[in-house]
């Protein structure tokens, strides 16, 4: 392995940032960490930086201590969400900073430094621009000075901090996809702070993701999708709705709607958790969930759907085929019994 993260724990005060986080990435992986606000992720990536220092735990990088090294001597390229470049110097020297601040004996020569520049421009595709300066460039642009800044040292580990967290939805996805296009170039061990599972999801070789400074799952991306480790999981990663039923002889039954259970799911009461979008609903036939649809609206290839089910209100996106006249009407819904997870249902605290 290329990074050992052994039991890594952090507190600030009285509150416990990590609780013990043990993690291995590959060297050259791409590894998103993934959860909501408050689960770790920065503060583990502060650490890997040598921005801070954890209570206790270990993190070695092929063999050698890096917590027994400064932040300068990890060699570790970071990029923040808001670019942290130098206002007053133009794209060139914001991306030479890097190397001339090295110690003499350790400095390249000028026409190194030059040639890295221009190298690094063609690669974050901003040839023309180094003379320029941060307030004339687009935050897209601004975003791959930044990238372009932390590659110049030629890093051991790229640690990318919500990078594209300041940026609208469409220059964050043409960014995702030349982000994951220079990591394929470089082969630099990367590993990217997120709270959009969008985002993880397709950039990522592998996800891990924390809640509460915890490791839930690690997994590849459409592995952590289609077999969430627990109800947080599923939850987190989007359009997910739960159902109470029963698992009885391998069957599940939810009304008068049955299909076979996942292998290894718990016997009795249960929570089913699903994809909406992996639902049909059909007119009434005594066979599936009943639902009473509340109100129905376009939303792209889907409609959406407010509908009653058994004792609670659900918002479903249900794929094309579904008409307007749905409204106020009822109708059977039907699980594809492979794309569900089953899980025991938790405990509620009476207090």
């Amino acid at each position: 392995m290329s990074l050992r993260i052994d039991n890594v724990a952090k507190a600030f005060g009285r509150f416990p940032a990590l609780g013990g986080v043990s993690l291995d990435v590959a060297e050259g992986e791409f590894l998103a960490l993934l959860g909501p606000s408050g689960s770790g992720k920065t503060t583990l990536l502060r650490i890997l930086a040598g921005l801070e220092q954890p209570d206790s735990g270990s993190v070695f990088f092929q063999g050698e201590d890096f917590l027994a090294l400064s932040a300068r001597e990890r060699r570790v390229g970071m990029v923040f969400q808001h670019y942290a470049l130098f206002r007053h110097m133009t794209v060139a020297q914001n991306i030479a900073f890097g190397l001339k601040v090295r110690p003499r004996r350790e400095r390249p020569n000028r026409n190194v430094i030059d040639a890295r520049v221009a190298d690094l421009l063609r690669l974050v595709q901003l040839e023309g621009l180094e003379k320029r300066y941060p307030a004339q460039l687009s935050g897209g642009q601004r975003q791959r000075v930044a990238l372009a800044r932390a590659l110049a040292i030629e890093p051991r580990v790229l640690l990318l901090d919500e990078p594209f967290g300041a940026l609208d939805a469409k220059v964050r996805r043409e960014l995702r996809k030349w982000l994951r296009e220079v990591h394929d170039k470089t082969g630099v061990t990367t590993i990217f702070v997120t709270h959009d599972q969008e985002e993880a999801l397709d950039l990522a070789d592998r996800v891990a993701i924390l809640k509460d400074g915890l490791l839930i799952q690690t997994g590849a991306p459409q592995v952590v999708y289609e077999h969430p480790a627990t109800p947080f999981v599923f939850d987190f990663l989007g359009d997910a709705c739960c159902l109470r039923g029963e698992v009885k002889d391998g069957r599940i039954h939810i009304d008068a709607w049955s299909g076979d259970a996942p292998a290894g799911s718990p016997e009795g009461e249960v929570e089913v958790w699903f994809r909406s979008n992996e639902l049909s609903l059909e007119p009434p036939t005594g066979e599936g969930i009943p639902a009473s649809v509340q109100s129905v609206s376009p939303k792209g290839a889907t409609l959406h759907l407010r509908a009653r089910v058994g004792d609670q209100d659900m918002d479903l996106e249900i794929p094309g085929g579904v008409a307007p006249g749905w409204l106020k009407q009822k109708g059977s819904l039907r699980l594809k019994p492979r794309h569900v997870s089953v899980f025991a249902p938790v405990a509620v605290d009476p207090k």
